[in-house]
């Protein structure tokens, strides 16, 4: 399967996000147990934000338990590829490692950029989420074959957060209804029935011009994270903000790429030493302590300049979840059609079958 369109649906996180590429830089060199493994780390974000320490904290763990066979070069603020250059970036090697933000790729790679992230499947805990994600890459040969169409695998998975919704203005929010009139950027495919559903507006603004968008009233509210808030400085602009139940509408991922053709290049010991360090060792783990720190400050920040924090009754939070809910069938028969056959029936079936199992219907 091969798009030649990438539909930007985007969390807003795109642009600030810490989307590590690594390419290999040369020659490798020789060493008498393996040869030197030299590759660029591209963060696109600028030096100093608070995601960014202990994403170079792991990439040095890794040159150090490598004995410096594994030497990263950090490059800040998208220096070698942009995010939608991504996935062809990784398909022709350019890139060795990314840090892959799955809301910009619902059509390129539905099965791992679209299935979990549905409003309202169950998901709770951010970092068990993480691991549902990666159960179900590991159980389904489909999920894999679709990142090895670009040259990729999985390494592991991080949450972006949990999804609420924010306004400008005070004029409470509480159930589907009261966005009646309102323009608001869904950054999330699933939004957009329900917003033309209560004649409500909702138009995709790049992340970028999300300021100027709010602050000349061309919108008056958007359904992202709370960091969304901070990683933009929209904190000055921001009066409202819908909380979704504890854990949001929904989840979106930052998926660790490894290049495959750079992964088999190496030896056994610094192919699990990649795996002991992301995904065994729980490096990932990182990028949601980072993240969470972003969304506690701009929540402490919300509170003392007096926003209305929107809390949601059991019975108003049904009617988004009934309102939401529908949406999975209609995207599920896309992907199959899409795809020609039924593999994002059983992801999704068996997705629910482990989040049941975890907490409950």
């Amino acid at each position: 399967m091969k798009k030649n369109v990438f539909r930007f649906v985007g969390t807003g996180l795109a642009v600030i996000l810490i989307g590590f590429v690594l390419v290999l830089c040369g020659a490798a060199q020789s060493q008498a147990a393996a040869p030197n493994q030299t590759y660029d780390v591209v963060v696109n974000i600028t030096i100093g934000e608070p995601v960014s320490p202990s994403w170079v904290r792991l990439f040095k763990e890794l040159e150090e338990k490598s004995g410096g066979r594994l030497k990263p070069t950090i490059f800040w603020s998208q220096s070698l590829l942009t995010i939608p250059e991504i996935p062809r970036g990784m398909a022709t090697g350019a890139a060795s490692f990314s840090n892959m933000p799955t809301p910009n790729y619902p059509d390129v790679m539905p099965l791992n950029c679209r299935i979990l992230q549905l409003p309202f499947l169950g998901l709770k805990d951010p970092i068990e989420s993480a691991e549902i994600y990666m159960q179900l890459y590991d159980e389904f040969p489909e999920m894999r074959e679709e990142m090895a169409q670009f040259n990729m695998m999985t390494l592991a998975a991080s949450t972006i957060g949990m999804y609420d919704l924010h306004f400008v203005n005070k004029t409470p929010v509480r159930v589907p209804a009261d966005m009646s009139g309102r323009q608001i950027v869904p950054y999330k495919l699933e939004f957009r029935p329900l917003l033309d559903a209560h004649n409500a507006a909702g138009a995709y603004i790049p992340p970028g011009q999300i300021y100027e968008a709010l602050e000349r009233n061309v919108v008056d509210g958007y359904v992202n994270n709370w960091a969304f808030q901070g990683w933009f400085g929209l904190s000055d602009l921001m009066n409202q903000h819908v909380q979704i139940g504890d854990y949001g509408a929904f989840h979106e991922f930052y998926l660790l790429m490894l290049n495959l053709d750079f992964y088999n290049s190496l030896p056994e010991d610094l192919q699990k030493l990649w795996h002991d360090t992301f995904r065994a060792g729980k490096g990932y783990v990182a990028m949601w302590e980072d993240t969470l720190k972003v969304v506690n400050n701009e929540k402490t920040k919300a509170k003392a300049k007096g926003d209305l924090i929107v809390e949601l009754t059991p019975d108003e939070l049904k009617l988004w979840r009934d309102a939401l809910l529908p949406t999975h069938e209609a995207a599920i028969a896309e992907i199959n059609k899409q795809r020609g056959d039924d593999a994002a029936t059983r992801i999704y079936n068996r997705a629910k079958e482990i989040i049941t199992q975890k907490y409950g219907s």
